[in-house]
């Protein structure tokens, strides 16, 4: 099955954040911002941990999924979605901000308010969208 079966093109792949009791945000994962990040993410879905905090920054969850270093950047925006190769975890960044090298992976679409909502220790999983 192709990435083209999620979402209709190859590069942006739907993927839904589910924060338990309190909403879903949708998102995509940009696969030319980090291809072998996004293509392992995908293999390893669906994640689920309790939500951290990051300064004023991001929230972020551990995946467990050992990914390398790629194409890093470390100016980040509201909305962006990052992987952080130290703890293997996947970022939502809540403000624009500088941060240690992460590599890009996507955008959330929409509902981004929700994230601003959680607590550390609420329980987030990330997920495919049913087709």
């Amino acid at each position: 099955m192709t990435a083209a079966s999620f979402s209709g093109t190859v590069s942006r792949i739907n993927i839904e954040i589910l924060i338990r009791d309190k909403g879903i945000i949708t998102a995509e994962l940009a696969r030319h911002l980090a291809p072998l990040t996004c293509s392992a993410l995908l293999k390893g879905l669906p994640v689920e941990d309790r939500i951290h905090r990051f300064a004023d920054k991001f929230y972020y969850i551990e995946t467990r999924l050992t990914i390398g270093a790629e194409k890093q950047r470390t100016a980040f925006k509201r909305g962006d979605l990052a992987y952080m190769t130290s703890n293997a975890s996947v970022c939502f960044f809540l403000r624009e901000g500088v941060t240690p090298p992460l590599n890009p992976i996507g955008y959330v679409t929409s509902n981004i308010e929700l994230l601003e909502s959680t607590t550390p220790g609420d329980v987030v999983s990330i997920t495919r969208p049913p087709r």
